[in-house]
């Protein structure tokens, strides 16, 4: 058999078009491929957006609930302090501690308050512990006049102790559970000489 310019054309013309359908199919199927794969990545772009988006609710839902729980707790440590303060006044005003001096037929009261310098006594100086004075502390002196009832409360609560006594009143015109206001500033040495 012969092979003529115009069958080999032919055939020629025939093997090029089939290589450029295959090119073309080929072209195809790596376009479809390509955005097989964009349309995937678009789908996990939109996921991780609505994961952010779920993330940044509920982040601010977190920021929002520890705000509100440090208000809370703001709040509760207030109220603490100000329940601890309320018990301490109410120990202070509720313990109160009765000094007896003297042997006379009459009873006088005063209350017995410390001077701004107690903190600064010397420790021999004070009279009992320094927590004592932390409360109420009053005195019932049985003598025979006021006056004599001043002068053992003077021996027994000298100016150096810190501790003063407030004005002298007969037992029975004594003040019946009167608030007194705590010290100025808590004492915390605990050492005191016996009467």
């Amino acid at each position: 058999m012969v092979i003529t310019a115009e069958f080999f054309g032919m055939i020629l013309l025939v093997a090029s078009a089939a290589a450029l359908g295959l090119s073309l199919v080929i072209d195809v199927g790596r376009v479809s491929a390509e955005q097989a794969r964009l349309l995937m990545l678009e789908r996990q772009i939109d996921k991780r957006k609505v994961a952010l988006k779920d993330w940044t609710t509920r982040t601010g839902q977190l920021r929002a609930d520890l705000v509100t729980l440090e208000a809370r707790h703001t709040e509760f440590t207030g109220r603490r302090h100000k329940a601890l303060t309320e018990m301490r006044a109410i120990e202070f005003n509720q313990n109160e501690l009765v000094h007896e001096v003297g042997d006379g037929p009459t009873g006088f009261w005063t209350q017995l308050a410390v001077t701004p310098a107690f903190a600064k006594t010397e420790r021999q100086d004070i009279i009992f512990s320094r927590q004592i004075w932390d409360y109420r502390n009053v005195a019932h002196v049985w003598a025979a006049t006021g006056d004599q009832a001043g002068a053992l409360l003077a021996a027994t609560f000298p100016a150096r102790s810190g501790v003063q006594p407030t004005q002298v009143l007969p037992l029975a015109l004594a003040p019946d559970g009167t608030p007194v206001s705590p010290p100025a500033a808590p004492v915390s040495t605990a050492n005191g000489a016996a009467r």
